[in-house]
């Protein structure tokens, strides 16, 4: 997908339960989100619609800027990033450093996790907020706040980082980074013992936080970044096969049309249920699920 400027040169061996990597990165993936990004409270602030738009994109890209810093003084010698929020054009390609590949636009296959394959040696997460339902998560949501009411992998509820870090681990790429709300570093951790982590707002209510300026969040994600990937890496978080995925949605109508996904079964009113092979199939059944209830809701 990417031309081949450079290869990952590192090498690891297992440590208990960490991949210990032997020498600097070479590939890091970025996956940048927007509700999780300092300074970013409500929901006017992340819709392109809205004039508050502009100002919070600036914070956006500010804050991902600064993961690529952090990983350049950690050695990386090719930075991809994927623009995860909304329809995923939310950076002016102009103002994202110049070090970094940039996949932006939708649908993308993958998602917010576009461009990921076995060839990098870590993942970072920007930006990023907690799963539906969390107490003091900003903005906290799964997917689409209005169509889905909850996501579990194999019992366990899962949200965004939960899905897109088991992507990323289905390839065997360690999760070793996620700055986000505080709430948002806390679910990371529970998914991911060992991962760093930096909180960059902590949240009074859903709609409102104590957050820093958008200067020192640079600084502290820079640092934390560059502590990530100069020690040893969390193993790569993997979902044990086949799959389960069961999808709660807020509506009985959307289970009516994703009912017509024949991988798919209604548990009851509001809840389809899928069995699948492997990790990538079951999360390309979810988002077709999602995409589909989504949009078949009549008021």
């Amino acid at each position: 997908m990417f031309p081949a400027s450079t290869t990952s040169t590192s090498k690891s061996y297992k440590r208990g339960k960490y991949v210990v990597s032997m020498s600097k990165p070479g590939k890091v993936f970025i996956s940048i989100d927007m509700e999780g990004i300092s300074g970013i409270v409500d929901w006017a602030e992340v819709d392109r619609n809205n004039s508050e738009y502009a100002f919070a994109r600036k914070l956006m890209v500010g804050d991902l800027n600064a993961a690529v810093e952090g990983a350049l003084a950690a050695g990386a010698k090719e930075i991809v990033v994927s623009d995860a929020h909304g329809g995923m054009r939310n950076m002016r390609p102009e103002d994202v450093h110049e070090a970094a590949y940039l996949v932006r636009g939708s649908p993308k296959p993958n998602s917010m996790m576009e461009g990921i394959d076995g060839g990098f040696d870590a993942a970072l997460y920007v930006g990023y907020h907690s799963m539906k339902g969390t107490e003091k998560g900003i903005m906290c949501h799964t997917i689409s706040g209005s169509a889905v009411d909850g996501v579990y992998i194999n019992g366990r509820e899962t949200g965004e980082f939960g899905l897109n870090s088991a992507l990323a681990g289905f390839y065997g790429v360690p999760s070793v980074f996620l700055a986000g709300d505080y709430a948002a570093t806390k679910e990371a951790e529970a998914f991911v013992p060992g991962i760093t982590t930096a909180a960059v707002k902590w949240a009074v209510g859903r709609y409102s936080a104590k957050c820093l300026h958008p200067k020192e969040s640079g600084r502290l994600i820079t640092a934390k970044v560059k502590e990530a990937l100069s020690k040893p890496y969390p193993e790569p978080r993997r979902v044990e096969e086949p799959v389960e995925v069961k999808l709660r949605f807020t509506s009985s109508t959307m289970c009516d049309i994703v009912s017509l996904i024949p991988s798919f079964k209604r548990v009851d009113g509001r809840t389809m249920k899928g069995e699948y092979d492997n990790y990538q199939t079951a999360i390309n059944a979810l988002r077709a699920g999602i995409y589909l209830g989504g949009a078949s809701e009549r008021r």
